[in-house]
Order: structure tokens, then sequence, then C-alpha cells
């Protein structure tokens, strides 16, 4: 019975998701308002399906406060004037994604290996995609700054939380920090510097998955902890 209902939130997830895509597509606007609010609480109603009696809570907690400033992200993005605000509120989801990878990290033993080539990497590619956009940013400088460098520190946290040749979930949340990455990209793209073609398609296809992979990894590993 819970398993029905951890998959009954996941397919609600994604058909809200497709629903929501098809609404980008055709420019009906106030679908994509509704669905755009329905998606992370959805996912967040699969996330304590699948991890509700898991110990110890602080785990699932961080899960929930980064989906909920997610979500109230994703509602105050939906009007122009409020992107300051709405960046603030996903710079906030980070941080409690960065305490989750942070948790699981040092909570397994043993203490998975630095990966000091995709720390430089990762740091190098957001340093250019930086300095290309500097010139576009204006006044909002320093907060686009500041949240790039929060999300980068959501994947390298995230490569670092897991021993991947045993925990091979950790590419669930690794993929969803890329994605997470790619989605916020375009945004910054389209709103400082030009209009991209199916921008809003990508965006919340991208953003979407992502959601979908970190919380899947995430849930996948508590799991285990409980059949260690």
């Amino acid at each position: 019975m819970i398993l029905q209902k951890t998959r009954l939130w996941l397919t609600l997830y994604f058909i809200v998701t497709a629903i929501h895509l098809d609404a980008i597509a055709m420019r009906l606007h106030m679908l994509q308002n509704v669905t755009k609010a329905l998606l992370m609480p959805l996912l967040a109603l699969y996330l304590l399906s699948a991890i509700r009696h898991l110990r110890p809570a602080i785990f699932r907690n961080l899960l929930l406060t980064a989906l909920f400033f997610s979500w109230a992200g994703d509602i105050l993005l939906i009007q122009e004037q409020y992107f300051l605000p709405g960046l603030g509120s996903f710079l906030l989801a980070h941080l409690a994604y960065i305490g989750f990878f942070l948790k699981v990290r040092y909570t397994n033993h043993p203490l998975p290996l630095c990966k000091y080539p995709f720390i430089f990497l990762t740091e190098i590619v957001v340093l250019a995609f930086l300095f290309f956009m500097l010139p576009y940013l204006g006044s909002m400088r320093i907060p686009v700054i500041i949240y790039a460098v929060a999300i980068s520190f959501t994947l390298l946290c995230a490569m670092h939380a897991f021993r991947l040749g045993e925990q091979p979930m950790g590419w669930y949340c690794i993929a969803g920090a890329i994605l997470f990455i790619c989605s916020d990209a375009a945004i910054a793209v389209q709103h400082f510097y030009r209009s991209l073609p199916a921008a809003g398609i990508f965006i919340m296809t991208t953003y979407c998955l992502a959601q979908w992979a970190i919380t899947e990894g995430s849930c996948r590993y508590l799991k285990s902890r409980v059949k260690a």
C-alpha cells in the first residue's frame, strides 16, 4: 500500500510536469502557473511517502526545506518584479541541499575521497560563465555571483557525499545538480543576455528533472542506510 502511494505521487509529479511543459508550448499562462505551483508539493509528498519513518529526521527535514524554498522560488518567479526574492529563495534551497549532502558525507563511512580534478573543472566552468555574463548583469551582479557560487557548491557537495562505486544512487544527485546548473544558466542568459528559442521548455524540463533526480538519489541513499 505504501509503495503504491509512493508511486502515485511520483506518477502525478511527472504528469503535472508534462502538462506544465505543454502549457508553456501552447502559451496557456494560467495553466502554467497552476501546474508550476503543484510541482514541488507533489515531489515533497513523494519524498514523505518514501522515507516517512527513516531516522534521523534531519536528512528528511533538509530535503523538505530545499523543496519548500524551491516552491517559494517557483511562485515568486512567476512575476518578473519578484526576480530577486525568487533568486534568494532558491539560494536558501541550495543551502539546504548543501547541508544535506554535507550531512551525508560526514556520516558516510569510510569518508568519500576528494575529487580534486572535478572541483577545478566545476569552478572553471562557473567562473567562465560568470565572466561572460558580468557585462550584462548590471545591479544584479553581486546576487548572481553569490547564487552561482552556491549552486556550484551544491554540485561539488553532491560529488563528494557518496562513494560512487558502492553507492551508485549518488549519480542521481550529481546529475540533478548538473541539470539544475543548466536550468539556471539558461534563466540567466534569457533574463540578462538575449531571448532563447524554446527557453521556457528547456528551463523547466531541466529543472523538473533536476529536482526529481536529487530527490530520487537521496531517497535511495536513505533507504540503503536502513538496509545496511
